[in-house]
């Protein structure tokens, strides 16, 4: 069996879906770690040389997850959704659905 036999199975709905799902738990994770570092900055105290590593490391993984969060965003809205739109269209212009009377 061919893998776009198997994989033209799956719906650009689902796909698009899990996408926004991901999408969801990336922004989550930016926040909490941006907070989080927030909270651990104003309430410990640490040396110079320690506190530098620390917010490298929270910059880091905010970053890390913000840009992930976007590019999942945009892989659905400007990639998927145009896409079920135009198939959508298709479809319908197939069918014979939303044509205009002469």
């Amino acid at each position: 069996m061919d893998i776009n036999q198997l994989t033209n199975k799956i719906a650009d709905s689902t796909i698009c879906n899990y996408f926004y799902i991901f999408f969801i738990v990336f922004s989550v994770w930016a926040g909490l770690s941006l907070l989080g570092g927030i909270w651990i900055f104003g309430t410990t105290k640490m040396a110079i040389g320690q506190l530098v590593m620390f917010i490298f490391n929270i910059l880091l993984s905010f970053g890390i997850s913000a840009t992930s969060a976007l590019f999942l965003y945009l892989i659905c809205e400007r990639a998927l959704k145009p896409a079920m739109k135009a198939k959508k269209e298709k479809l319908e212009d197939e069918e014979g659905g939303y044509q205009d009377l002469p």
